[in-house]
């Protein structure tokens, strides 16, 4: 091989790596953004849920999913997330029922697990986000410590997102 070729060579597989290398970085950081916005619209569900009761229209009018909704404004910052979703009642009710439906298929997967954890990462999630508990109230309803609720908050929320979701959060889930 000459030394045109191996610089050649050299090259291309100096570009395939850093386009892999750049592939990752982006999935990643796609996987972070969702993993946040879960977050985010775990802390701010009972303030959606208000929004949309006031709503006039009906569910049935829009043809949106979810994940198109949820796409759509994935590349927002922190500040407008929530109020690009209460921009349209009907998107509201749409991200609202997409999260009641994912937490019933939360539940059934976790009461269905042979893991004990696993339905307790359920019920602290459901606890906090949704029953509006005090962290040490759940930490004493669940009689674990303070880092146990944060572990087992951290690993609902990172399954959730992966539901909520689909494909792209699957890769936030951590192998346990």
């Amino acid at each position: 091989m000459t030394s045109k070729e191996q610089i050649a060579k050299w090259a291309a597989e100096a570009t395939l790596e850093y386009l892999e290398k750049q592939r990752l970085k982006e999935t990643k950081s796609r996987a972070d953004r969702r993993l946040r916005n879960t977050r985010l619209l775990l802390r701010n569900y009972h303030l959606l849920k208000a929004h949309c009761e006031r709503s006039v229209y009906s569910i049935s009018q829009s043809t949106e999913r979810p994940i198109d909704i949820l796409d759509d404004i994935d590349a927002l910052d922190r500040s407008t997330y929530i109020d690009a979703i209460k921009r349209s009642r009907t998107r509201t009710q749409i991200i609202i029922n997409h999260i009641d439906t994912m937490m019933d298929l939360y539940r059934a997967y976790c009461e269905k697990s042979d893991k004990p954890e696993d339905f307790r990462r359920y019920r602290i999630l459901k606890a906090v986000y949704f029953d509006q508990y005090t962290i040490p109230a759940v930490c004493e309803m669940e009689n674990i410590d303070i880092s146990t609720y944060y572990r087992d908050n951290r690993d609902s929320i990172e399954k959730l997102s992966a539901l909520i979701f689909g494909i792209d959060g699957l890769s936030t889930v951590r192998k346990t």
